[in-house]
């Protein structure tokens, strides 16, 4: 029986060299929360449905989530959030972050009505 690496070695954060360029990641909110790291930092977190990684929310990516889902973290729960890379300078250094951005509703087909020729209608 072989040792699952990847559970030992993946990051359980979000990275944007996670993401390829132009690419559109839709997840859907399954928490949000803040945590602390060992640093003492603490930052708010977004947890997924569709994956068991995770996203730390700077000041940004907090502005961008409540301007899209208003001020009350517990209502982003259940609300789909697409990611994607961009450029970003830390530490001096010019590297992929991610940045999020809302997700339009699926437009629904209108539904299909079809008669029979020799089906008497009423009007």
């Amino acid at each position: 029986m072989s040792i699952n690496t990847e559970k030992y070695t993946q990051n359980p954060f979000l990275k944007g060299e996670d993401l390829e360029d132009g690419e559109r990641m839709v997840l859907t909110i399954k928490a949000a929360y803040e945590t602390t790291f060992p640093s003492g930092d603490t930052v708010p977190v977004l947890e997924f449905l569709e994956t068991s990684r995770k996203l730390t929310l700077n000041k940004t990516r907090v502005r961008k989530a409540v301007e899209l889902f208003g001020s009350d973290s517990d209502a982003w729960v259940n609300r789909k959030i697409a990611l994607y890379a961009v450029p970003v300078q830390f530490n001096g250094k010019s590297q992929m972050g991610i940045a999020i951005a809302g997700v339009k509703p699926a437009k629904q087909a209108a539904p299909v009505v079809s008669f029979d020729e020799a089906e008497e209608t009423p009007f």
